[in-house]
């Protein structure tokens, strides 16, 4: 059995955040521009940072914001063994066996060309000496 490192479940302490209200830049015009939609998260203890201004919702960024850096602090604690790690690792081992069924496949495939053209070599053969023979 592999022994596996204890991951540690990630959670959010609120006494933990340091969370600032921007205004937002870019396309979207005035209700981007005017008002303070963007929401920057910092985690304090570890210093990490997330910015958010996908939609022109200041709630609906927060909650964005918040579960960008429970991702982020996730990956840096639990390293390899973090959520979306797991999810790399799991989408790269299908694209290997994908690979691995196509090799095969194509192998497969070239043999059998190569034996239908070893089973027609010999017939012509066959013909040229019977055409020799008469």
């Amino acid at each position: 059995a592999k022994q596996q490192a204890a991951v540690q479940p990630i959670e959010l302490l609120e006494d933990d955040l340091d969370e600032s209200f921007v205004r937002g830049s870019g396309p979207g015009g005035q209700k981007i521009n005017k008002t303070s939609n963007r929401v920057i998260l910092i985690h304090k203890p570890t210093q990490l940072r997330v910015e958010c201004q996908d939609t022109r919702s200041l709630q609906q960024n927060r909650k964005i914001a918040r579960k960008r850096l429970t991702e982020k602090l996730d990956e840096y604690i639990n390293g390899s063994q973090s959520k979306l790690q797991k999810k790399h690792n799991k989408l790269a081992n299908k694209r290997q066996r994908s690979k691995t069924k196509n090799r095969a496949r194509q192998r497969k495939k070239q043999e059998e060309k190569l034996k239908k053209k070893e089973q027609q070599q010999p017939q012509d053969d066959d013909d040229e000496f019977s055409t020799m023979l008469s």
